[in-house]
């Protein structure tokens, strides 16, 4: 789209970092007057189930989604003071009737670290410290979000921020709890409180949540018996990211409950009739870990009812193992294997 490409060229012209993320130059395209004919435009019909919005640096969205222009184009209006622009009947239904609720909410609320005046438009991101710590307290949940992102934790003032994320992991808002156990996940060692009240969230209603948590509480090693029965309940759901988060939960353990082997035997039987060979091979890892011969688990568990799977089942043992000999000839044990990162693994982009 030639609007795109002039609005991307001027953006690479001023310096502008991320030029190269899609959904940016959207937003671009959108405050520089130019999203009607952008809005009425559907580049990316089939998006991901699952997308982590605390880590799109990592894993952009190819395009802003309807809902998403609809905002843009509600914050747009809204800077300029615009409560009922003209422009907004020409976008497409379902960009506008989203649109005219977010304008509605940002005239009622304000509530958005972009405040709708000149001088606010030119302030910078570059806050000490102390001062995104102080914004982490504001009223408005936009200004907690992107506080939340901007946090570093300081490592020699170890439960520093520890209430304040404590209280904003309770919060009945999901955006904030997400980022909340986001910027946990930035901390070196996680406190009691904090390992406690990232527990809690293990039985929150919402899948995202679980998985995300329960992606913190492994990462700092926080896995207590709770942690453990959650992951193990986790490779029973339907939904790929939450049994993604209870298998790299489980495999970074040395040694798991009977009943939790028993959880990763369907498991990674149900990866096998699904042709889910990244699946297949994490689940290969961690029965690698826990299991002295593993081999003769696989045989005893596959070798009568489905022959035909126990040869993919050896194949990714083999490849495993075959990922393990560097770290045997460095003087690590075999089993000490690297536990995948949730942050960066394909399996946290799920296909639709």
């Amino acid at each position: 789209m030639l609007i795109q490409g002039v609005v991307n060229d001027l953006l690479c012209q001023d310096g502008f970092g991320y030029a190269h993320f899609p959904e940016l130059v959207d937003l671009a395209v959108i405050g520089t007057g130019l999203g009607l004919p952008r809005s009425s435009m559907e580049f990316v019909k089939n998006v991901p189930a699952f997308w982590d919005s605390t880590n799109w640096e990592v894993a952009p969205r190819p395009f802003l989604d309807s809902q998403s222009l609809a905002y843009a184009n509600a914050l747009a209006a809204w800077i300029r003071g615009d409560r009922d622009p003209s422009w907004a009947r020409e976008l497409p239904g379902t960009v506008k009737s989203p649109m005219k609720r977010s304008l509605k909410y940002l005239f009622q609320t304000g509530d958005s670290f972009i405040q709708a005046s000149p001088s606010a438009l030119q302030s910078s991101l570059e806050l000490s410290q102390a001062e995104w710590t102080g914004l982490v307290e504001s009223k408005l949940a936009s200004t907690q979000i992107v506080a939340l992102r901007h946090l570093k934790f300081d490592e020699s003032r170890p439960g520093q921020h520890d209430s304040f994320l404590v209280e904003r992991l309770r919060s009945g808002n999901r955006e904030i709890v997400l980022h909340s156990i986001d910027a946990t996940q930035r901390m070196k060692s996680v406190s009691e409180p904090v390992a406690a009240g990232l527990g809690l969230l293990l039985e929150h209603r919402d899948d995202e949540i679980r998985a995300k948590a329960l992606h913190s509480l492994t990462r700092s090693g926080r896995l207590d018996e709770q942690a453990i029965s959650a992951a193990a309940k986790m490779l029973e759901s339907r939904t790929r990211h939450e049994v993604f988060a209870g298998a790299v939960a489980l495999a970074s353990l040395d040694s798991v409950p009977g009943h939790v082997l028993a959880s990763a035997d369907r498991g990674i039987f149900r990866a096998l009739q699904k042709c889910d060979f990244e699946f297949v091979g994490l689940y290969a890892s961690a029965f690698n870990r826990w299991l002295d011969d593993p081999r003769e688990h696989f045989r005893k568990l596959l070798a009568a009812d489905s022959p035909e799977y126990l040869g993919i089942a050896l194949d990714a043992l083999r490849n495993v193992r075959g990922q393990l000999v560097p770290l045997a000839l460095s003087g690590n044990r075999a089993n000490d294997q690297t536990v995948p990162d949730p942050e960066i693994s394909g399996s946290r982009r799920e296909s639709g």
